[in-house]
C-alpha cells in the first residue's frame, strides 16, 4: 500500500517536474527573444533604469551611457560609467568602464543582477567611520534610508568579478582620510564561499589620472588574498580568513598620519618620508566583523634627514600581532621590535598599541616594556620632529636614563602615562629642582600626576633656588604630587615627607615647587624643609643653602668643620618677586656635639663644641655649652652674627668664658688680631692656671674686615684673665718667671695691662706691674739676682767673682712692631755686693758702683750690653740698641750676642777700644800699665772651667796690652797677649821685645802637652851671664813642653831654628824629637833612624849631660866657621855626626876635661884646606886631621890629580873621648880619587900632645921620586917599568908609606914608621900599644884634674 502511493507521488513529482521545464524554457525562450529585441536599445532606457536604482537605493544615481548585446543565453551589458552620491552630493560609489555578463537563472532566483562575470576597469568607494566606530559605504548605513543590497548581493553571488583598479576612500571620523588602491581584484564567489585577490597601495591622494598601471604596480608591491564563508552581507554571520604579502610597501604616509593625530606636539616637525616595508601577515575575520592578525614586518631603512643631518634608522624587524573590534577599537602588538641607529646599541622592544574608534578616536594608549630616555632625546634633537616647545624643553630638560612598562595614552579625561623610572636625570629648567640617577614609577593623569620614589641605589637632586649643587641621596622613599591648573596656568610639584639616607645621615625632606607658564621671567616659588638627626656635618656645606646672606653662608661654610649634628632643621622660601627679600626666608638650626667651630679666621677655633645654631635669615645665634679652644676650656659661651651700624655691617659678637694653660691663652693671642700686642713674646714658654673672659666684637664685612695676616685691630676687644702658678720664660734661655700670682687684662686701648703681679725671677720674689706706652707695652719688675743665677745665661762662675744678691730694678719693653726687638733692662747700683777682680776692677760690698744691663731679644735672646760703674753716652741711653761704635773709657763694658737663645760672639773691655766681633768667641780686651800675672791667674783658671763645659762650645779670647811684664826673669816690654780659649786648649798669641810667637796650653783634664811655637825668640848675652848662669836650675821641675823656634838669636848671632819635645822625669829633664837646622848642624834630619835625643840630669846637686843620636849636615866648612868660629879647612856636599857624648855639668857647661863617650863622623865630597896655624884649641885639634896639611909636609905630590886643595870622595871615623884624651880608636879614613889616607891614635886634650901613625897610599907613577930612592937609583924607566911589570902585585904596597906621629900639638914628630903598608890594620899591634898608652895618659890626666883646682873648674 505505501509503496504504492509512493509509487503514485513520484509519477506526480515526475510530471510537475516536466511541466516546469516545459514552462521554464518556454519563457525563457520568450525572455531570450524580448531581450534580444530590446537590449540593443538599453541606453534609451537610462533613465527609467537611473531612476530604479535610486528608487530602490535611496540616493542619487548617474549613469553614462549603456550598451548591451544577447548572444546565446548571455546577456552582456557595457556601462560607461556610473556614479552613486551621497547625502552630501559627493561620489559614494563610482564606476567606470564596466562589462557584465547576467547570470541569467541566479538572477531569477535571486530576483537581483547576477553576473556570471563581472570585468570593471575602475571602482571608486567611499567608506565613513561613524562615531560609533562602524565603518558603511558613504550614504549608506547610519540614518539613512539608502539599500546597499543591490551592491552587495551582486558581489557575493556573481561567478566571476575582477577589477583592473579599485580605489576606496577611507574617511575617518576623526577628520583624516586614507586611500587604498587595489589592482588586479579577481573576485569569486561560489555560494557561500567567497575568495578575493589583489594588489594593494596604500596613499592619502588619488592616483594620477596619467600613472599607467605599471607604475602602480610598481609602487605597490603587496598582495592579498581574501577567502570567506557565508552571506558577506551578514556580518554576524560571515567568517574570512586571509594573508597579505609585501615587499617595498611604502607605510610612511599612514605611520606619520598616525603619529601626527595622535601626538600632535611630539611629531608636529614629522615630514613625509619612506619607510618602504617588507612581510607578510595572516588574518581572520571573525563573525560580528571583528578581526585579528599576526605576522612578520621589517623596514630596511627610515630617513631622519628632513631637517638635519641625521643618521637613518635601519634594520628595523618586529614580529606583529594584532586586532580590530568593530565599534571599539583596533591595535598593534611589535614583539622583538628590534633596529639600529647611528653607533647606539639599542635592545629590543615590546610595543602595544590601541586606538579607540569612531568618536573615541583620540583615545589612544601605547605600551612599551623598555625606552632609552637618553637615545630619544638625542633622536629628538637630531632629527627636530618635534613642535619647539617639545624641543625647547628637552634640550633644557636633557632627560636620560631608561623608562621600564611605559603606558602613554589620552581618554575622555585627557592624557595619561605611567612607567618605571631607572637612572633618570633631568637637568633643572626655569628654577625647578633637577635630578641624577633616580629610581622610580610615575603616574600621570589629566591634569595631575603622582611620582613615587622608591631609589636604594643613590640619585642626586639639584634645586636651583636653594643650593649651587646637587645632593647627594643614598636611598630614598616617598612620592611627590604634580598638578596643573590650566585656568591659572600654574604648575605645581608638591612631595610629601620623603625618607632620605645621605651621605651625612638620615634626614626627612618636603619640598613644594610652583611655577606659572609662561613664567613671565619670574623664578618659581620654591620651599624647602628638611629635617635630621645624627648628621656628620663634615658634608655641610651641601645643606647649606646659598639663599642665605653671602657673609653669613661664607662665615656658616668655612666656620663650622667637622662637626657630629644631632639635630637638624632647614626651612627655605624663595618667592617671587626674585629681588624682593621680604618673599624670602631662611631659617637654620642645628643641634651639634664634638663640633669645631673657627667663627673667625685669625682666631683659633672652638673644638669638641656642644652648642646649638639658630639662623634666621641674618641674624645667627651660636650658644656653646661646652668646647675648647686649643687646650682650653670654653663654656658659658655666646657667638652672634648680626649687622649694626648706620652702614649695617655685619660683626662677630663673642661672650665666653675660657679656662685653661697660660700658654695656650698666649698661643690663642699670637694667632689672632691681637697677635701686635704678643708678637715678641708669643714665643716665650708659658704655663700656669688662667681663667678668662672674652668679650670680642670682630666685624666681618668685606669692607672692614681686615686681612688675617695683618696685624691692625678693627673691633673691640677685651680680655680679663686670672693667672695662678704661672710661669714666663725666653725659649732656650733661662729668663724665666715663675709663681706668677695675679690680674691680667686686655684691651685695644690700654693694651696688657696689671697692678702687683708677683712671682719669682731666678728663684727670687719679684713684683710687676704691666701698662702700655705709646705703641710699646711695659713690664716693670723689682727684686734681687743671686750671682750665680747669671750662669743660665753664660757659663762662669759667677759667685766666684760677684758676692752677694744683687738688688735689681727691670723693665721690659715689647714694641708693636714685630720685626723690633724687645728690651730686658735691669739697673743696680750693686749695693752690699763685692766685686772679686783684680785691681783695678775690685770692689768692695761698701762700695756703690751702677750697673746697667740690657738684654735684647727679636724675638730670639740675641744681644746683652753693660756698663759698670758708669752708663753709655746720651745716644746709647737704656732703652735703644748700642750700636757698634767705638767706647774708650775707663769703664769696663760689655757685649754680648747670642744665637738661637746661645751665646755666640761678644767682648768685655777696660780701657780698650770694641773690637769687630766674632762668632763664637768672647773677647776680654784690656790695657794696663803692667800687672802681675799671678793676680790674674785665678781669673783666668776661671775662663779654663767654664771654657771646659760642653755646653759652652764658644772661646774665650784675652786682648791684653801691657807695657812691661816680669816673665820667667825675662823683662819683657810693649807685650801684646792675646789668649784663646778652645775645646781643653789655651792658644797665646805673644808679642814683644824679645819674643814673638804662639803657645797652645791644654787645659781641664786635657793629656795634650802644651806646645811653645815661637817664629823668634832673642836671648841677650846679658840675659844669659846676668840670669841663666848665675841661677840654679832644677830640670826636674821642667813642664812637659813641644818647643819649636824658627829662629833663635843668641845675642847678636842668628843660630837657625830648633824643635824638641821636652819631657820632665823624676831624675831631670829628656829632650826628645830633637830636630832643626843649628849652624848648619840637622838634628832629625834622617828618617828610619833614632832621633837626637839630649837629657838633662839632677838629683838635687849635680848636674849631669849627654847628647845621642845622629845629627845631619851639609857643608861642614859652613858649620866650622859660622858655628864655631873657625877658618875654613875643610868642606862636604853632605854628612852625617853621631853623637854619644856625655858630660857631668849643666848644658852649657861641656869642657875637654868632662866630656866622654864617642863621636861619629862621616863625610861626602869634600876638599881639606890648608890650614893656618892658631891658639886655640878647637883650631889645634882640626888641624890635626888637616890631611892636606899632612901630605905638603910630607912633600907628597898630588898636584896632577887633586890641583891646590885636597878632595876626597868620603871621610869617616870615630873619636872616643875619656877623661880629657880623644882617641881615635875606628881611624879616620878618607878615600881620594886617586889614592887614600887614615890616621889613628890618641889626642891629650889638656895636655895637647898626640900619639898616633898617618898610613897615605898614593900612585906609583906620581910619586916616583921616592920609589927610586927605595929601589937604589935605577933609572926612572927601569922603576917604573920594574915597578908596574915585574912586581906588579905589590903596587899597592909599593905606593903605600906609614909615618909615626907624636909630640906637641904645636910642632908633631914624624918619621916614616914602614913602607908596604896598605892600611892601618898593618900597624894593629902598635895601634894597641898606642891606645895603652893613651890609657896610662888619661889616667894620669885624671890624677892631674883631680889636684888641679883650675882645670876641675
Amino acid at each position: 500500500m505505501a509503496i504504492a502511493k509512493m509509487g503514485k507521488a513520484f509519477k506526480s513529482a515526475i510530471r510537475w517536474l516536466w511541466l516546469t521545464i516545459a514552462l521554464l524554457i518556454i519563457g525563457t525562450v520568450i525572455l531570450v527573444v524580448i531581450g534580444r529585441q530590446t537590449i540593443a536599445g538599453i541606453d534609451s532606457y537610462r533613465a527609467d533604469i537611473q531612476q530604479i536604482i535610486e528608487d530602490q537605493i535611496g540616493l542619487r544615481v548617474e549613469l553614462g551611457e549603456l550598451n548591451g548585446d544577447w548572444p546565446r543565453l548571455v546577456p552582456i551589458l557595457d556601462i560607461q560609467r556610473a556614479v552613486v552620491f551621497a547625502e552630501d552630493n559627493s561620489p559614494a560609489i563610482e564606476v567606470s568602464g564596466g562589462r557584465a555578463h547576467l547570470d541569467l537563472f541566479e538572477t531569477i532566483a535571486r530576483k537581483t543582477p547576477i553576473w556570471r562575470e563581472l570585468v570593471v576597469d575602475s571602482l571608486q568607494l567611499t567608506m565613513v567611520e561613524d562615531e560609533t566606530g562602524n565603518w558603511g559605504l558613504k550614504g549608506f548605513g547610519g540614518n539613512s534610508d539608502a539599500d546597499l543590497s543591490l551592491f552587495i548581493d551582486p558581489l557575493s553571488y556573481s561567478r566571476l568579478i575582477r577589477f583592473r583598479d579599485v580605489q576606496v576612500v577611507l574617511q575617518f571620523f576623526s577628520g583624516k582620510s586614507m586611500l587604498l588602491n587595489g589592482r588586479d581584484v579577481a573576485m569569486e564567489n561560489a555560494d557561500d564561499f567567497h575568495r578575493a585577490e589583489l594588489s594593494v597601495i596604500v596613499s592619502e591622494q588619488q592616483q594620477s589620472a596619467t600613472e599607467d598601471d605599471s607604475t602602480a604596480l610598481a609602487q605597490s608591491p603587496a598582495y592579498l588574498l581574501i577567502e570567506g564563508h557565508g552571506d558577506v552581507a551578514d556580518v554576524e554571520s560571515f567568517f574570512a580568513e586571509g594573508y597579505f604579502r609585501f615587499d617595498d610597501f611604502n607605510l610612511s604616509e599612514p605611520l606619520a598620519d598616525l603619529s601626527r593625530s595622535l601626538l600632535p606636539s611630539l611629531f608636529a616637525n614629522l615630514s613625509d618620508f619612506d619607510a618602504n616595508a617588507n612581510g607578510e601577515i595572516w588574518f581572520a575575520v571573525h563573525p560580528g566583523g571583528s578581526a585579528d592578525f599576526e605576522g612578520m614586518l621589517a623596514i630596511g631603512e627610515i630617513p631622519l634627514n628632513w631637517l638635519a643631518d641625521v643618521p637613518p634608522i635601519t634594520n628595523i624587524k618586529t614580529e606583529v600581532t594584532g586586532w580590530f573590534t568593530p565599534g571599539s577599537d583596533w591595535g598593534l602588538r611589535l614583539q622583538g621590535f628590534d633596529l639600529d641607529w647611528s653607533d647606539a646599541e639599542i635592545e629590543p622592544l615590546d610595543l602595544v598599541f590601541t586606538q579607540r574608534l569612531g568618536s573615541h578616536w583620540k583615545d589612544f594608549d601605547v605600551s612599551v616594556n623598555h625606552l632609552d630616555l637618553t637615545l630619544m632625546s638625542e633622536l629628538l634633537s637630531s632629527t627636530q620632529i618635534a613642535d619647539k616647545k617639545v624641543l625647547n624643553a628637552v634640550e633644557n630638560l636633557q632627560p636620560q636614563g631608561v623608562i621600564n612598562a611605559l603606558t602613554l595614552g589620552h581618554d575622555h579625561v585627557g592624557y595619561y602615562a605611567s612607567a618605571n623610572l631607572e637612572e633618570i636625570s633631568i637637568a633643572s629648567w626655569k628654577g625647578t629642582p633637577s635630578v641624577k640617577a633616580l629610581d622610580g614609577y610615575i603616574e600621570i593623569y589629566g591634569d595631575r600626576g603622582l611620582f613615587t620614589i622608591a631609589d636604594s641605589d643613590g640619585f642626586e637632586v639639584y634645586f636651583p633656588s636653594v643650593y649651587k649643587d646637587y645632593l647627594s641621596i643614598d636611598e630614598a622613599m616617598g612620592s611627590i604630587n604634580v598638578s596643573w591648573q590650566a585656568s591659572d596656568k600654574l604648575l605645581t610639584v608638591r612631595s610629601n615627607s620623603i625618607r632620605t639616607k645621605l651621605d651625612a645621615g638620615n634626614s626627612n625632606i618636603m619640598f613644594s615647587v610652583q611655577q606659572t607658564i609662561p613664567s613671565g621671567g619670574n623664578p618659581p616659588e620654591v620651599n624647602l624643609m628638611i629635617g635630621a638627626r645624627n648628621l656628620d656635618a663634615q658634608h655641610r656645606n651641601k645643606y647649606l643653602p646659598y639663599s642665605m646672606p653671602g657673609q653669613l653662608n661664607n662665615w656658616l661654610a668655612e666656620s663650622i668643620l667637622d662637626i657630629q649634628v644631632e639635630e637638624f632643621g632647614l626651612l627655605i622660601r624663595n618667592s617671587p618677586p626674585k629681588f624682593d627679600r621680604s618673599s624670602q626666608t631662611t631659617q637654620l638650626m642645628m643641634k651639634t656635639t664634638q663640633g669645631d667651630i673657627d667663627y673667625d679666621p685669625r682666631w683659633t677655633g672652638v673644638r669638641d663644641a656642644n652648642s646649638l645654631l639658630l639662623v634666621d635669615d641674618g641674624y645667627t645665634e651660636v650658644f656653646m655649652e661646652s668646647g675648647t679652644v686649643g687646650s682650653t676650656e670654653v663654656s658659658d659661651a655666646r657667638v652672634v652674627y648680626a649687622k649694626q651700624g648706620a652702614d649695617n655691617q655685619p660683626f662677630l659678637f663673642v661672650d665666653a668664658q675660657v679656662e685653661g694653660d697660660l700658654s695656650e691663652l698666649i698661643n690663642i693671642l699670637a694667632e689672632s688680631p691681637l697677635r701686635s700686642n704678643v708678637a715678641g713674646i708669643s714665643d716665650w714658654n708659658y704655663s700656669g692656671k688662667t681663667m678668662s673672659q672674652l668679650d670680642l666684637v670682630i666685624p666681618m664685612s668685606r669692607k672692614t674686615k681686615v686681612d688675617p695676616n695683618e696685624s691692625s685691630l678693627v673691633g673691640q676687644y677685651n680680655v680679663a684673665t686670672t693667672i695662678s702658678e704661672g710661669s714666663i720664660g725666653i725659649p732656650n734661655r733661662p729668663i724665666n718667671m715663675t709663681d706668677i700670682q695675679g690680674q691680667l687684662n686686655f684691651s685695644v686701648e690700654e693694651g696688657l695691662y696689671g697692678e702687683g703681679i708677683q712671682g719669682n725671677f731666678w728663684q727670687q720674689p719679684m713684683v710687676s706691674r704691666l701698662y702700655k706706652t705709646g705703641d710699646q707695652q711695659k713690664i716693670a719688675f723689682s727684686g734681687n739676682v743671686l750671682p750665680e743665677s747669671l750662669n743660665q745665661l753664660v757659663e762662669f762662675p759667677w759667685q766666684k767673682v760677684v758676692v752677694g744678691a744683687v738688688p735689681i730694678e727691670g723693665l721690659i719693653s715689647i714694641p708693636k712692631v714685630k720685626d723690633e726687638a724687645i728690651t730686658l733692662q735691669i739697673s743696680s747700683q750693686l749695693e752690699g755686693v763685692a766685686l772679686d777682680l783684680p785691681a783695678p776692677l775690685v770692689k768692695s760690698a761698701q762700695d756703690s758702683q751702677a750697673l746697667d744691663i740690657t738684654f735684647y731679644f727679636s724675638p730670639e735672646f740675641e744681644r746683652m750690653t753693660a756698663t759698670l760703674d758708669g752708663r753709655p753716652d746720651v745716644s746709647n741711653s737704656m732703652g735703644s740698641v748700642i750700636p757698634n761704635s767705638v767706647i774708650t773709657s775707663s769703664d769696663l763694658h760689655f757685649d754680648l750676642r747670642f744665637n738661637n737663645g746661645e751665646f755666640n760672639s761678644g767682648q768685655i773691655s777696660y780701657d780698650r777700644p770694641a773690637a769687630e766681633l766674632e762668632d763664637s768667641v768672647l773677647r776680654l780686651s784690656a790695657y794696663l800699665p803692667t800687672t802681675e800675672l799671678e793676680l790674674w791667674r785665678p781669673l783666668a783658671a776661671l775662663f779654663e772651667r767654664s771654657e771646659s763645659a760642653e755646653q759652652s762650645p764658644w772661646q774665650t779670647v784675652f786682648d791684653l796690652r801691657f807695657d812691661q811684664l816680669e816673665l820667667a826673669t825675662f823683662q819683657l816690654k810693649d807685650i801684646a797677649a792675646t789668649a784663646t780659649f778652645a775645646e781643653q786648649l789655651v792658644d797665646i798669641d805673644l808679642r814683644s821685645d824679645l819674643v814673638e810667637g804662639h803657645l797652645l796650653v791644654p787645659t781641664g783634664e786635657s793629656l795634650q802637652v802644651p806646645e811653645i811655637n815661637l817664629s823668634r825668640l832673642t836671648v841677650p848675652s846679658s840675659l844669659l851671664k846676668e840670669k841663666v848662669t848665675a841661677s840654679t836650675i832644677d830640670p826636674r821641675r821642667f813642664l812637659a813642653l813641644d818647643i819649636a823656634v824658627d829662629q833663635l838669636i843668641i845675642g847678636e848671632d842668628n843660630w837657625g831654628s830648633l824643635s824638641f819635645e821636652l819631657r820632665p822625669e823624676v831624675s831631670g829633664a829628656a829632650f826628645n824629637q830633637i830636630k832643626g837646622n843649628l849652624f848648619g848642624l840637622k838634628p832629625g834630619a834622617f828618617e828610619n833612624q833614632p832621633s837626637t835625643e839630649f837629657f838633662w840630669q839632677f838629683d838635687g846637686s849635680r848636674y849631669a849631660s849627654r847628647l845621642v843620636g845622629p845629627v845631619g849636615i851639609d857643608n861642614i866648612g859652613d858649620f866650622l866657621s859660622s858655628g864655631l868660629g873657625i877658618p875654613k879647612i875643610v868642606d862636604s856636599q853632605s854628612g852625617r855626626f853621631v853623637f854619644d857624648l856625655a858630660w857631668q855639668d849643666q848644658p852649657w857647661k861641656i869642657s875637654r876635661e868632662n866630656i866622654s863617650g864617642e863621636f861619629a863622623i862621616e863625610l861626602k865630597e869634600g876638599s881639606f884646606y890648608k890650614s893656618p896655624g892658631g891658639s886655640g884649641a878647637a883650631l889645634k885639634m882640626v888641624s890635626l886631621v888637616n890631611f892636606a896639611n899632612w901630605l905638603r909636609r910630607l912633600k907628597l905630590d898630588f898636584s896632577d890629580v887633586v890641583g891646590q886643595n885636597l878632595a876626597y870622595d868620603k871621610l869617616n871615623g870615630t873619636l872616643h873621648f875619656d877623661q880629657g884624651v880623644a882617641s881615635l880608636r875606628d881611624p879616620l879614613r878618607m878615600k881620594m880619587p886617586s889614592g887614600r889616607m887614615s890616621m889613628a891614635g890618641d889626642f891629650d886634650l889638656l895636655n895637647e900632645q898626640v900619639e898616633g901613625r898617618l898610613v897615605a897610599t898614593l900612585p906609583v907613577a906620581t910619586n916616583l921620586p921616592w920609589v927610586v930612592a927605595l929601589l937604589g937609583g935605577l933609572p926612572a924607566a927601569a922603576g917604573v917599568y920594574v915597578t908596574s911589570k915585574l912586581v906588579e902585585k905589590q903596587v899597592d904596597r909599593l905606593s903605600s908609606i906609614s909615618y909615626k906621629l907624636s909630640g906637641s900639638w904645636d910642632d908633631v914628630d914624624v918619621e916614616v914608621d914602614r913602607i908596604f903598608a896598605s892600611d892601618l890594620e898593618d900597624a894593629k899591634g902598635d895601634t894597641k900599644a898606642s891606645n895603652g898608652k893613651a890609657a896610662d895618659k888619661a889616667a894620669n890626666n885624671k890624677d892631674q884634674n883631680d889636684n888641679d883646682p883650675e882645670k876641675k873648674q
